[in-house]
């Protein structure tokens, strides 16, 4: 196991004695309090798998037939280093470059054509903003901007090039809200806004994007994730991405979850088109499924 140990070793992992047959957490460089590390070694001991879950996206391998020696994993995570360093640089770039088009565009006046087509006004559309014909939306982490998306009348969405949105947000916010709506998109989180007077409204931009906020957010109250039923979808490939995704955020918040059933479309939004009570009707259908936050626990 010397090999394997002095490639686990140059990677950054603190193992101890080598065990076959299960994963094993371990302390890294990094973070040498925790137990940042994981590996297995495969029963007959010549395959393994190993991870620093601070640093790597995806798991490392080492076999016995073609094992790296110590030289070579030093360089092999060197030139992972530095790949992720010049990967660091150029999100920085972008993300500068970023906020600098955001500073420069007007404010928006007037209801967009995409909203308009949706039956939905200029309440919560303070902070949006326009580039030509496009309606610009910040994406937003811990009070800075991190991305724009932008969406023309037709309704196509883009992000800016380089631009994370991983964890970011656009929050519809009210003064003494006491109920916290997560949705999908933005015309969706402006129908909720619109028909509970008592709620803030937290745009993720996307299913998986749902999942990534909900595991980070902190927050007291009410909460209710406001999903997309994606029925159509389902009845072509048997699943239900939005559902599914507002479950798992759901229980990551401890909150309730709710969907618009009934209707031809998918979203909140869809409602306000297709029903002449929609706003009752979304605030009613939401209410009846809000619940205290109470957040799971972290998975160690």
């Amino acid at each position: 196991m010397h090999d394997l140990h002095a490639t686990l070793t140059a990677y950054g992992l603190r193992p101890r004695a080598l065990v076959s047959g299960k994963w094993i957490r371990c302390a890294t460089d990094d973070h040498p309090k925790k137990r940042n590390g994981a590996y297995r070694i495969s029963d007959d001991g010549r395959m393994a798998w190993f991870k620093n879950w601070a640093t790597d996206a995806d798991f490392n391998i080492w076999n016995a037939d073609g094992a790296l020696s110590p030289a070579k994993a030093l360089q092999a995570k060197a030139d992972t280093d530095a790949a992720r360093r010049r990967e660091a640089e150029y999100r920085k770039t972008c993300i500068t470059a970023c906020r600098a088009y955001w500073s420069r565009l007007p404010m928006l006046r007037g209801v967009h054509p995409y909203l308009a087509a949706k039956q939905l006004d200029m309440l919560g559309c303070g902070q949006l903003r326009t580039d030509g014909e496009l309606l610009a939306v910040p994406v937003m982490r811990d009070g800075q901007i991190m991305s724009v998306q932008t969406i023309a009348a037709d309704g196509q969405k883009r992000f800016r090039t380089g631009c994370p949105v991983k964890g970011g947000v656009f929050v519809l916010e009210r003064t003494g809200a006491s109920l916290t709506c997560f949705v999908e998109g933005l015309a969706t989180g402006l129908a909720v806004f619109s028909s509970l007077k008592q709620s803030r409204v937290v745009v993720c931009f996307d299913s998986g994007n749902l999942i990534e906020v909900a595991a980070h957010f902190q927050g007291n109250g009410l909460g209710i994730v406001c999903a997309d039923n994606d029925h159509e979808t389902a009845r072509r490939i048997g699943t239900n991405p939005g559902l599914d995704a507002a479950r798992k955020a759901a229980n990551a918040l401890g909150c309730g979850i709710a969907y618009p059933d009934g209707i031809n479309g998918s979203d909140w939004a869809d409602a306000i088109v297709e029903r002449e009570d929609a706003r009752r009707w979304i605030a009613r259908q939401i209410l009846m499924k809000a619940k205290p936050f109470k957040f799971a626990e972290a998975v160690p």
